[in-house]
């Protein structure tokens, strides 16, 4: 009798485990699309920011503000002519601070070159709600 217990006790104990899997992987399956979808907009964002820096090339932070109907949201950082890096400093650089998705978020600090139009991701972050 005991015997049967101790299975009984086993099949349960079992049975916990592979739901406890199957909701970890349907979470992990959830989170990566979450991710997926927040860098490709990231992408998006970054790309319509560059045409948009092409054709204005010292915007304001009412020019950014349009994206954020869009779902990214930018901040202008710095507008100045000259900024200090840790080694070299750049001239003529302007630095936005971008953020994109829902649920998962990616925050990027954004760099362009005005001299050579070149937009580059300085670093970036994953938020979580």
């Amino acid at each position: 009798m005991s015997l049967l217990l101790y299975l009984a006790w086993a099949v349960a104990q079992l049975e916990s485990v592979i739901a406890l899997e199957i909701q970890s992987q349907a979470t992990q399956v959830q989170y990566l699309s979450q991710f997926e979808r927040a860098e490709a907009l990231l992408t998006q964002c970054e790309d319509r920011l560059r045409t948009l820096l092409i054709h204005e090339p010292n915007p304001s932070q009412e020019d950014l503000d349009v994206f954020g109907s869009e779902g990214c949201r930018l901040k202008l950082m710095s507008a100045t002519q000259m900024v200090h890096q840790q080694k070299h400093p750049m001239k003529n650089t302007l630095l936005v601070e971008m953020e994109v998705g829902q649920g998962i978020r990616l925050r990027s600090a954004l760099c362009y070159q005005i001299a050579s139009q070149h937009l580059s991701r300085i670093n970036w972050q994953l938020i979580y709600e």
